[in-house]
């Protein structure tokens, strides 16, 4: 049993209710609550006893003639409910025969493909197909014939007017049988397109700001090596202090970057205490100063962004970097939920609390042309997290700020 049988019990009980028959409803419902407890805890038998009930409830207190009426219109109720999601959906639906034959065609396939539903039906799909490799339509129709799933594979479709589609699809064999299957397509050219500008502009911006960034300090470092006034050596290490800000910006533009094509890459499994343990060591190498407390567990496994380092980095430097006290005091707090569903990394500083603006960039990525975040690295935690299916949750105030990386388990 799965969901498509409630489905149809539910479809079939709200016929009994629109041709009023009472008696098979108290049965139905009497047999619901008179389930036993261990019953009712597990879904798949409790469906399988109310079903079974509802059929006997039918053969008992109808005859034929009204028992066939009853599953008429339950099925068309089906039908109609069926039609109107497939209508509706905005993306490509279809469904094609054992043989590659369009035999469904929504009207967002009609937009999608530019091809009316009647000049496509009994035609075969791979009509459709830009892509005449090993990946085409036909390879694709012979891995569901053997029962495979596709699951975002990227494809290619070609318009009537030749334009060239860049789309990703799902796909299922309809019968195990595999004598059809049914198609979603997500038409994905303006995202990839657009994906591509923003990566030739990242790419080309951040390899012009790094050469020249590397050859201003060049100049500023010799500039400064041969100067006596010690107030123009000062305005040189303002300079090269900017330099050495431009040129991180340049590398956190470099993982943004990946971050945002994290559609095309995996969690990977990581053990958080080896993070936060080795981002604790560059800390200290970076901040003699700072004073740091530590409450860790033996290990933390999770899943998450390969990143996950950087989104580590940027909350502990921003809690001894922008902390006014002689000595910043960092208290790093690693623990599992009681349920094992994640891990939750609290650090907590004794700065002068977070601006509303950062904080909002962390917890919810907000930005407004009126208030705008004064850098990358909280976004790119922000960022860091979510794609690792994770949350980040800040508390600010007086005594310092106190943020949450929460990371599910794995």
């Amino acid at each position: 049993m799965d969901e498509s049988t409630d489905q149809i019990a539910g479809a079939v009980f709200r016929a009994l209710t629109d041709r009023g028959h009472e008696a098979v409803e108290r049965a139905v419902v009497d047999a619901y609550a008179a389930a036993r407890d261990e019953v009712a805890a597990d879904r798949e038998r409790l469906s399988r006893t109310v079903f079974a009930e509802l059929l006997d409830a039918l053969d008992r207190e109808l005859d034929g003639e009204e028992q066939v009426a009853v599953l008429t219109a339950a099925v068309e109720d089906l039908v109609d409910r069926f039609s109107t999601v497939i209508d509706a959906a905005p993306v490509a639906i279809c469904a094609v025969d054992g043989e590659g034959r369009v035999r469904l065609w929504n009207p967002a396939a009609e937009r999608t493909f530019g091809r009316d539903r009647s000049a496509v039906l009994g035609r075969s799909f791979g009509v459709t197909w830009a892509d005449a490799s090993d990946e085409g339509f036909d390879a694709l129709l012979d891995r569901l014939r053997r029962g495979e799933r596709i699951v975002g594979q990227d494809t290619r479709h070609r318009r009537p007017d030749g334009a060239l589609l860049d789309t990703r699809v799902w796909a299922a064999p309809i019968h195990e049988r595999g004598d059809g299957a049914a198609f979603v397509v997500l038409d994905v050219t303006e995202r990839r397109g657009r994906r591509q500008r923003l990566a030739v502009l990242n790419r080309v911006l951040r390899h012009n700001v790094r050469n020249d960034v590397n050859v201003a300090r060049g100049h500023v470092d010799r500039a400064a090596a041969r100067l006596d006034d010690e107030a123009a050596r000062r305005s040189l290490d303002v300079a090269r202090r900017r330099l050495d800000d431009l040129a991180e910006l340049s590398d956190a533009g470099r993982l943004i970057e990946r971050v945002a094509d994290a559609d095309r890459t995996e969690a990977v499994r990581l053990d958080l205490v080896d993070v936060v343990r080795d981002r604790l060591a560059e800390l200290r190498r970076t901040y003699p100063d700072c004073e740091v407390r530590t409450t860790l567990p033996d290990g933390a496994p999770v899943r998450a962004d390969q990143l996950l380092p950087h989104a580590v980095d940027n909350v502990l430097e921003n809690a001894v970097a922008h902390n006014d006290a002689p000595v910043p005091r960092v208290c790093v707090d690693l623990s599992m939920a009681d349920t094992g569903g994640q891990a939750v990394l609290r650090i907590a500083d004794d700065g002068p609390g977070l601006p509303p603006v950062e904080r909002r960039v962390l917890e919810a990525g907000a930005e407004t042309q009126l208030t705008h975040s004064t850098g990358l690295g909280l976004w790119l935690t922000n960022w860091i997290v979510r794609v690792s299916n994770g949350r980040v949750a800040v508390d600010t105030g007086d005594d310092g700020t106190t943020v949450d990386l929460e990371l599910p388990a794995a």
